[in-house]
């Protein structure tokens, strides 16, 4: 009897023992679900507001949750912009030393994408000097190399130094005033394409003349008006060196405006800041006497 009784009391606080452990298994599984359900809703909820984003600013708003992402930051960068030059400028710093190599994988990257090489120059527009901005070319393109080493801030800065030295379409007067300014200039009426290139590739802009006028889509050739003939402008960049014929531009500052090398001339309602020109017609324009006559002006290296 005594045993019958201890063995029913046994068997009853066993049952309450597992009851209570399957109710705290119960609890813990309903905890974890909730637990679960509201990670999953918070994610969810995340993923939704990132898509919302902007892609400019999904890196810094988010960057609390893991490291910042590069590319939304390039996709805005301004080379008008202190803050981003200074924001680059401290990552390269930052930089390891073998990143910074020619042979390293993501310049690799970069460079078979076709975007081959840009100096950064400022631009500067020649229509703004007053009463005789349209004949000044010649020193906005010149002004531009110059602040391009920072020698000048401004193309009126440069043309009241140029204006000790002679006219502004004047070749020998833009020479001398670069040179006054401490730039080591060539000028050259035999330019040809590998002159370009390789001045933009050991870091120097290119100041070229050239016939802006003339309408291609009627059969004119290039030619140059009566008041001014030729005009100047500036190469920044190389795009497409590695490309097939026919994408391969220059980068150019016009300081005119918007070059229309088909039809000739300028849009002046848009900018000539960091235009992209395909080479071939700009070459047919600049190459006119053949494939080594081109006038230029290089930084000597």
């Amino acid at each position: 009897m005594w045993s019958s009784s201890c063995t029913r009391k046994r068997e009853l606080k066993n049952e309450n023992v597992r009851l209570f452990v399957d109710g705290l298994d119960r609890c813990g599984r309903r905890g974890h679900a909730a637990v679960v359900q509201f990670n999953a809703g918070f994610y969810r909820r995340l993923h939704s507001w990132r898509k919302r984003l902007r892609p400019a600013i999904i890196g810094p708003s988010v960057g609390f949750l893991s490291v910042l992402s590069l590319l939304p930051f390039f996709q805005h960068f301004r080379d008008d912009s202190p803050y981003h030059l200074a924001g680059v400028a401290a990552l390269q710093d930052a930089m390891p030393a073998e990143l910074l190599q020619e042979d390293s994988q993501w310049f690799e990257a970069w460079r078979a994408a076709g975007i081959d090489e840009e100096v950064y120059v400022p631009y500067f527009k020649q229509t703004d000097n007053g009463p005789d901005g349209w004949r000044d070319c010649f020193a906005s393109s010149a002004a531009m190399l110059a602040a391009s080493v920072n020698l000048v801030s401004s193309d009126n800065e440069y043309i009241w130094r140029l204006s000790k030295f002679g006219d502004t379409t004047s070749v020998n007067a833009q020479l001398q005033t670069l040179q006054f300014l401490g730039l080591d200039v060539e000028f050259t009426q035999e330019g040809n394409p590998q002159m370009i290139e390789a001045a933009i590739s050991r870091g120097s802009a290119v100041l070229v003349g050239w016939y802006d006028k003339g309408d291609l889509t009627k059969g004119e050739p290039p030619t140059c008006n009566g008041l001014s003939c030729g005009h100047w402008s500036v190469i920044t960049g190389v795009q497409g060196k590695h490309s097939p014929v026919g994408d391969q531009y220059y980068v150019m500052h016009d300081p005119m405006g918007y070059p229309l090398m088909q039809k000739g001339g300028h849009d002046f309602s848009r900018s000539g800041k960091s235009v992209r020109i395909r080479q071939s017609e700009f070459n047919y324009r600049w190459l006119i006497e053949g494939p080594n006559s081109g006038w230029m002006i290089t930084i000597r290296p």
